[in-house]
């Protein structure tokens, strides 16, 4: 259970007349955690936002670097939640349980959004209203050798991520559960979703400490269509300090796969089914991908046991195999030189 504390409350945005001209109250979601040199670049790229009907939460997850300093600037333009230290889940719950939206979005707390990125996805989904949730493509956002974030051009707004058209990504767009096990598609700083379906799908799981996003879009893939509409409309910035540069010692992406499979199996709400064989590679390419990352960075015993999984799922695999002897001689050495 979160122990959320409200710290500051604005009066949401003013309600539009009822009737064929009323805007749906979007409500953005924002966890943080001490992000004070990027947040307020975050904060403004939502209320600059040219649709008329946001609400901004914002829960700080525990920070001590002046991250709440910041927020506080912004006094009712913004409403300010704060918890103990538990993760973005729980941060994201609490938001989300806060939010009085027709629609929720989510964005994290050192990214941006691209100029009409709100105004399109209610656009679209209020002409589709048996969409439950949409997102887009992103580009990364690189520092220069000072370590400067400048605005690329992209910045100026919402852009075709093709120049073809279409107004849809095919890949990314339809009953998404089977194409979702191999891999998140939606980036959750691009997603908007429906309050009725936030309500089906239920919380963010905070026992997933990574993957918690990816295992929220599989659980929604089950209930609805997803649209990915064929726009870039967020900067995703690459600086080096938050979590993914630091590997867990659990393979996240393998539980949150083997946990839908187990769930749901491999035939989707769609009736598109998944061959074994396609199931047993992708568990395989979780535990060779979890398995390589800590024989080069991380616990060569851990990496020992992921490659063994790996092998037991595609015994087939030379690279595998290799590792796995690579990996159990290096957890040996260890031992070894521990004594």
């Amino acid at each position: 259970m979160s122990s959320v504390e409200q710290a500051r409350t604005s009066s949401r945005a003013p309600a539009a007349p009822e009737g064929r001209d009323r805007k749906p109250l979007v409500s953005v979601i924002m966890p943080a955690y001490n992000t004070a040199a990027y947040i307020a670049e975050s904060v403004d790229s939502v209320l600059d936002q040219d649709y008329p009907g946001i609400e901004l939460i914002v829960v700080d997850d525990g920070s001590t670097d002046g991250t709440l300093d910041i927020l506080r600037g912004y006094g009712d333009r913004l409403t300010l939640l704060t918890q103990q230290n538990q993760g973005a889940a729980v941060a994201r719950n609490a938001g989300v349980a806060r939010a009085g939206g027709d629609y929720i979005a989510f964005i994290d707390s050192d990214d941006v959004w691209l100029p009409g990125k709100v105004a399109a996805q209610v656009d679209y989904m209020d002409q589709h209203p048996g969409i439950g949730m949409t997102f887009t493509a992103w580009a990364t956002w690189k520092p220069d050798p000072s370590g400067t974030f400048l605005k690329p051009d992209a910045a100026k707004g919402a852009y075709p991520m093709n120049p073809d058209g279409k107004p849809l990504v095919d890949r990314g767009s339809g009953w998404l559960y089977n194409r979702l096990l191999f891999g998140s598609l939606p980036h959750t700083i691009t997603v908007m979703m429906r309050r009725d379906l936030v309500g089906r799908v239920g919380q963010f799981d905070p026992d997933l400490k990574r993957g918690q996003d990816y295992d929220y879009w599989l659980r929604a893939s089950r209930l609805t269509e997803i649209h990915q509409l064929n726009l870039v409309t967020a900067l995703y910035r690459l600086h080096g300090e938050g979590c993914i540069t630091k590997y867990p010692d659990t393979n996240y992406e393998y539980e949150v796969v083997r946990k839908a499979l187990g769930r749901w199996g491999r035939v989707g709400p769609g009736g598109e089914q998944t061959s074994r064989g396609a199931i047993r590679r992708r568990l395989a390419e979780t535990c060779f991908s979890f398995g390589y990352h800590h024989y080069w960075e991380g616990d060569p015993r851990l990496a020992a046991r992921s490659f063994l999984q790996s092998t037991l799922r595609d015994p087939w695999s030379v690279s595998t195999w290799a590792y796995l002897v690579l990996s159990a001689g290096k957890s040996v050495a260890g031992r070894r030189k521990a004594r």
